[in-house]
């Protein structure tokens, strides 16, 4: 079996050198790194996690949290590609991937309180933002390390965002320049959440610019009724910017049953869904989960692995209309 030892002396470091570039400890150089993680993968070496996880008290692994949403979001492609985003990374660092996901909040307060006290997880992702979120507050009393995908709502918090108020702005311009539509709708979720009001902003902003009117929409995909009855109160409604492709969907479908015949050109977010269920008449703005799953587990480490971006606290991610 492979030693620390058999690194150190192919490396021409210390074991405890060795050890310490293994972990990525920020005192190593780069280029020391580099050098001992390549023989250690060349050699095959297998680091022991469950010494590590007695020595410091912490799992070899880290806890990502899924939002309580209606919208049965573990079946989401978003959060699928932001979590192939997170184990990329986590596997380059030795690191196993634990989910909480549950159908109510009770339920995900204790599942992250076993993952924590049980299985001694200490790292965390935070899929979501949301105002005076229990779960939050509760990581941050007890001074366990988490990072929010979203805007956060308390300054200190460590997160990962696109500008969702620029790209909301972005892809309601795209879709008056490209289709002309004179009365718009904007569809969000029951839940309306941080993200969601974020481009709701981007969207008023540009349609204050052009003196348009708007109507919002709701899709509670439970009551596919209510939205079908105010969609056939606003026959008028020729484009729609919805905060993502799965509400985008709903609205459509709702849409077609009300005025089969009619066209309506809507904008979506996530670029989730397979091209073949899309139509001219539909487009998307991709956020690039894979890179903010990565880019929340680089900042999750970053108290050990590269100081600037711990300072800095956050990293964003940018968007694009295909």
């Amino acid at each position: 079996m492979v030693t620390i030892r058999d690194i150190a002396k192919q490396a021409g470091v210390s074991p405890s050198t060795a050890s310490r570039a293994l972990n990525k400890n920020p005192h190593i150089s780069k280029k020391t790194i580099d050098r001992v993680q390549t023989i250690a993968d060349q050699l095959g070496y297998m680091p022991d996690y469950n010494a590590k996880n007695l020595t410091t008290g912490e799992a070899s692994a880290v806890g990502v949290i899924f939002p309580v949403d209606g919208h049965a979001v573990q079946s989401n492609p978003f959060y699928i590609k932001v979590l192939s985003g997170v184990n990329d990374e986590l596997i380059k660092r030795g690191y196993a991937l634990s989910v909480a996901i549950t159908k109510t909040l009770d339920d995900l307060q204790k599942n992250v309180k076993s993952m924590i006290y049980q299985s001694k997880i200490k790292r965390f992702i935070l899929l979501y933002s949301q105002p005076n979120d229990p779960i939050a507050k509760f990581l941050r009393e007890n001074h366990l390390r988490f990072v929010v995908i979203g805007q956060p709502t308390v300054e200190t918090d460590y997160y990962v965002n696109n500008n969702n108020v620029e790209a909301g702005a972005a892809a309601t311009r795209y879709l008056l320049e490209q289709s002309q539509p004179e009365h718009l709708a904007f569809v969000h979720s029951p839940e309306n959440w941080l993200f969601e009001k974020e481009r709701f902003t981007g969207f008023q902003n540009v349609v204050s610019e052009h003196n348009l009117d708007y109507q919002e929409f709701t899709v509670d995909q439970s009551n596919s009724t209510t939205l079908e009855s105010q969609i056939f109160e606003h026959p008028q409604i020729d484009g729609a910017v919805a905060t993502d492709d799965i509400n985008a969907m709903n609205f459509i479908d709702s849409f077609k049953k009300v005025y089969p015949l009619k066209q309506v050109e809507i904008m979506g977010f996530n670029n989730s869904l397979p091209k073949v269920l899309l139509d001219r008449n539909y487009r998307t703005v991709d956020l690039f989960p894979e890179e903010m799953g990565k880019k929340a587990t680089l900042l999750l480490f970053s108290d050990r692995e590269d100081q600037s971006i711990d300072e800095k606290k956050h990293l964003l991610v940018g968007y694009k209309i295909v």
